[in-house]
């Protein structure tokens, strides 16, 4: 319908670059059915009970209540939306300036997020569009979702169904989807207070930033290290090009399984599957992994209380910055495969990735792990080695700190004013603002419990690692505690620590310290065969 405007007809015709193409042919019809219609409009009706401001959706809030989200990113993209509306109007009315004879900037801001807040994405007759729909657009939010809705084609209309049975009276909810508040409270205007899933699950998300200092002693190796791959993020033909080179080696994959290709093409072939996992993990992972056209050498990473792929995100890039000159070195030579050991121990694999380890004992395993190569930033999932793993927790600890210190209150302060529903009232924005704010600081927290516990276990694995080193010619030290295994069992036996930091600590730690141990075992036992004393 908006398409079939005047205005709609000139912006097809124009190819314009919008911040939201598919938003914009309903907003214009809404803009010119009431300008042009008006009274006489069939839809009139809707038009009526549709909010006539946007108050509590934040790109209208007043310098008061965005006071509030002080210290957020958020406050960022409060400020990019209403750019590129206001850049999305000017575009338009460029090529059609009858736009500003049917609305101002802010009723186009209005359209924007009245269709933002309301449409729905539907598929009628085969045909992928969005509408607004009355009524339905009123259904509140609330997880787990107790209903559905579509258009049937068969009825042409909108449905809504039910997915449990709903009291007589009782209020009829419609899931807005699983989403980080941030989300809820830019789009929608409100934020949940408990946003948590049935399985305890909390998709509220912060951005970490990360960058590589101007001091830098590396500053050049580790800047061509970090930037690698930039490039592919952005290009669509890349990702295709990955995509039609994953079929070849999956089939490649096939014939050597049974025995058509040789332990060269097959490792040829894994050095591609690196290739085209990795590309395709960036152009996936751009909408939440950023960054900043004006500071290039920063990198934005959404996290959220998970060991989800931008955890590992995080972790790989914090292992680049808290490099020294040999393990950079190492991260652009060593062999490493997008899925199995690299030679690191099963537990290490699988707390870092969750995919089933590759088998060492196969025979083409030793040629497939020598066969591809950290390609960016984002590949470098198990540690390199214990003081690298140290380097990067203590640059997460210093990164968290520094975000934390950008707020005006604690964490503690803001869920004291959130008990207070008298100076904090239920729905208004300053409630909303401080649930956003109080999400952020909780994952941040996280984080910085996740990286001191690290630190502080790293720190006795470095002590038992002395230990073994000198045990030969100090047969009756004792080893020093509480040892590692006698932490990470208590941690195992703590209900309130998050299994995330426990995995981490106790599977990634661990295949740390145990390979440190053998190797220094073995280097005891090579000197003691050397001299012919032989081993107990």
């Amino acid at each position: 319908m908006g398409q079939a405007t005047d205005i709609g007809q000139i912006i097809l015709r124009s190819d314009l670059d919008l911040d939201a193409p598919k938003h914009i042919f309903l907003m214009i019809f809404l803009l010119w059915d009431l300008k042009v219609n008006g009274e006489k409009s069939f839809f009139k009706p809707y038009y009526d009970i549709l909010p006539k401001t946007l108050s509590n959706i934040p790109i209208f809030w007043n310098n008061i209540e965005l006071e509030y989200l002080k210290g957020s990113y958020l406050l960022t993209q409060i400020s990019d939306r209403t750019d590129a509306i206001t850049e999305d109007y000017d575009a338009i009315c460029h090529v059609a300036p009858q736009l500003r004879d049917i609305a101002s900037l802010e009723e186009f801001k209005w359209a924007r997020m009245c269709v933002c807040s309301r449409n729905f994405g539907l598929q009628i007759d085969g045909h992928r569009t969005s509408a607004l729909v009355p009524h339905a657009d009123m259904l509140n939010h609330h997880r787990p979702r107790e209903t559905k809705w579509s258009f049937d084609d068969e009825l042409q209309a909108f449905t809504i169904t039910t997915l449990e049975p709903i009291l007589a009276g009782s209020q009829v909810f419609d899931s807005y989807g699983q989403k980080c508040n941030h989300r809820f409270l830019l789009n929608y205007g409100f934020a949940v207070e408990n946003n948590r899933e049935l399985d305890g699950f909390c998709p509220n998300e912060v951005p970490i930033e990360l960058s590589i200092p101007e001091d830098d002693t590396l500053m050049d190796s580790r800047t061509e290290f970090w930037m690698r791959g930039e490039s592919d993020i952005h290009s669509r033909s890349g990702v295709e090009n990955s995509n039609q080179d994953l079929t070849a080696i999956l089939a490649a994959a096939s014939a050597a399984s049974v025995g058509n290709v040789n332990g060269t093409n097959i490792a040829r072939a894994f050095e591609a599957v690196a290739g085209a996992i990795s590309d395709s993990h960036a152009a996936r992972s751009s909408a939440s992994i950023g960054s900043d056209e004006s500071a290039p050498l920063l990198r934005r990473v959404r996290v959220c209380v998970s060991n989800n792929e931008n955890t590992r995100i995080l972790f790989s890039m914090l292992r680049v910055l808290g490099a020294d000159e040999e393990d950079l070195l190492a991260m652009g030579t060593a062999p490493t495969l997008p899925f199995g050991d690299s030679g690191c121990s099963l537990y290490l694999s699988r707390a870092l990735r969750g995919y089933t380890s590759a088998n060492p004992d196969n025979a083409s395993f030793l040629t497939m792990q020598h066969a591809a190569f950290f390609r960016t930033c984002k590949d470098i999932r198990n540690p390199i080695n214990l003081r690298n793993e140290k380097a990067a927790m203590q640059l997460l600890l210093k990164v968290v700190a520094s975000a934390l210190s950008k707020y005006p209150c604690s964490l503690e302060r803001d869920i004291a004013d959130l008990a207070d529903e008298i100076s904090c009232l239920r729905f208004s924005n300053q409630r909303h603002a401080k649930i956003q704010v109080r999400g952020e600081k909780e994952i941040l927290h996280h984080f910085s419990f996740w990286a001191r516990t690290a630190i502080d276990l790293i720190e006795i694995i470095e002590l038992e690692i002395g230990f073994e080193k000198r045990r030969p010619s100090s047969p009756s030290e004792k080893a020093p505690q509480p040892g590692f295994q006698s932490i990470v069992q208590a941690m195992e036996d703590d209900d309130t620590l998050h299994f995330t930091v426990i995995r981490y600590c106790c599977d990634v730690l661990g295949a740390l310290r145990k390979e440190a141990i053998q190797t220094i075992r073995q280097e005891h036992g090579e000197k003691l065969l050397n001299r012919g004393e032989g081993l107990n």
